[in-house]
């Protein structure tokens, strides 16, 4: 069996590591700037989101403060 063959262990490991860096440059270079601009994209919408939900809460605090003290102020 020539898989055993501790002769044939070095070309085996030589094409394999050819081939799977071969494949990854390939995956990277078609898919990784479709990944990098949908991941782009998300950060932004998850930034855009968090900066208006820290607005919101700003001015809920706001509102309730001033309820308080109206209702601070009538008691």
């Amino acid at each position: 069996m020539t898989q055993l063959d501790s002769i044939t262990w070095f070309p085996q490991i030589v094409w394999l590591f050819i081939v799977f860096f071969t494949i990854y440059v390939l995956v990277y270079k078609a898919y990784g700037p479709v990944g990098f601009y949908s991941q782009n994209i998300r950060s932004k919408v998850i930034e855009k989101h968090y900066s208006s939900t820290v607005f919101y809460d700003f001015l809920n605090v706001d509102i309730m403060f001033k309820r308080f003290n109206v209702i601070v102020s009538n008691f």
